[in-house]
Order: C-alpha cells, then structure tokens, then sequence
C-alpha cells in the first residue's frame, strides 16, 4: 500500500554524527541516529497525542521545531535535504491509544526506504512540507492553510527606514524560513513565524508574546545605552 513521508537527515560534522527524521501521512514522527558513516539506530516513534483532529500539522510544527533545534546544535551538514517521498513500505496502523505499551514500535526500514528514494541536491523544508501537504490531500499555505491555528497572513512589507538586516529577517520568516543564532557557548536562540526560543545546551524555553516583547524593548534599550559615550566602561 505504500505511505507518503517528509524528511531529512543532517550531519554535525565535528562530532561525526548524524540525525534523520521522517514523518509519515498518519502524523507518526521517526527518529533515528548514529555516527557518520554507519547505519543508524532508530528510536520511538512520536504518534500524536489522544484523539487530536489536526494530528500532521502539528507534528509538522513538530517537525520544523525538530530542524532549527538539530541546527542550532550543530548539525548543520545536510546529508539529505528535506524532502517529501512516496515510499513502497505501509505504515502500521496505530493504536486507538498509541502510548504506553502501545506505543508505536520503531520503523527502521521506512527510514532505511526514504533515505533511499529521497531525491539528491537542495531542497528546502518549507518546500517539502507543500508538497507533502498536496500529496497526502491537505491544504496548502499558497491557498488555504492546512495548519490549525489562523490562515497565513499576507508577508509583511517592511516600511522604510527599517535597517537592510531586519528586512532580510522579515522576508525569510515571511516565506516560513528558520532564523537561528550561530552556535555560541552552549546558548541561542530560534525564531519562527510561530514563536521565539531561547536555547541552552540541549534545553529551551519558548517566550510568550509579552515576554519577546520584553525582551525586544530590553535589547533595544541595551544597544541604544552602548552607542552612548562612555557607555560599556564600567566593570564586566
């Protein structure tokens, strides 16, 4: 019968490792990961959570969340860019209950299948997931959103006056694109059209409205106090 996935695989070369996700129609997420060069070793799958009436696009949330936090950590070789892949293998059927002992089992040969038919040469994930999203029936954001939250707005035009660096933010977080910090010191951040958070080490916290806010004025106000004379000179 067969099943449609999106995916990707990305390499941390200074550590030798590599990480593959793949997501199947049914809004099963699979993991698996190793060393560079070696077969890796699947772990649980991630079935959506009780009876959830949108369950693929929010494990493609899931999903996007998944790639800017590999990124963040340093996996930032792309062994096979994000695709979207129709594959021979079926997918089990899950549970009424999928968790606890019915949890999905892992699935090493739907990620052995799409890591050899997904397609060579760049690709970027916001591509992949329309095209998963019109090969599995649902709507797309170029028309109405599949998404469960409120339909896409129209990309904001930055007025002028705004610096070259915030409009070249604004245009990439318009077409559905990542921003991430560089790797730096265990800490960082990611910003997508959904949200704001902050990364230290392995862990993180998503900011509310208010708080981004917050922060955003605190920043501002910090940069302006530094360009102030003798501003910075005091103990650190």
């Amino acid at each position: 019968m067969g099943t449609t996935v999106v995916g990707f695989r990305l390499g941390w070369d200074r550590k030798g490792r590599q990480t593959t996700v793949v997501l199947t129609e049914a809004g099963v997420l699979h993991h698996s990961s190793g060393l560079l060069g070696l077969a890796p070793r699947p772990t649980r799958p991630h079935a959506p959570v009780g009876a959830d009436p949108h369950p693929v696009p929010r494990q493609v949330a899931t999903l996007r969340k998944l790639y800017a936090e590999l990124l963040h950590q340093g996996y930032t070789r792309t062994l096979i860019a994000p695709a979207c892949v129709r594959l021979d293998t079926g997918e089990r059927p899950l549970h009424p209950r999928p968790w606890g002992e019915h949890a999905p089992k892992a699935h090493p040969e739907l990620i052995a299948e799409f890591t050899g038919a997904a397609p060579a040469g760049p690709g970027s994930l916001e591509d992949a997931v329309a095209g998963f999203y019109r090969a599995i029936g649902l709507m797309t954001r170029s028309g109405s959103t599949a998404s469960p939250g409120p339909a896409a707005a129209v990309p904001p035009v930055a007025p002028p006056g705004v610096p070259p660096a915030v409009r070249e933010a604004l245009r990439c977080l318009a077409e559905g694109r990542t921003l991430v910090s560089r790797p730096r010191r265990g800490a960082g951040w990611t910003v997508t059209g959904a949200g704001v958070r902050l990364n230290v080490g392995p862990a993180g916290e998503d900011l509310s409205h208010r708080e981004v806010a917050e922060l955003q004025a605190a920043l501002t106000a910090w940069l302006r106090h530094q360009r102030r004379p003798g501003a910075g000179s005091g103990a650190r």
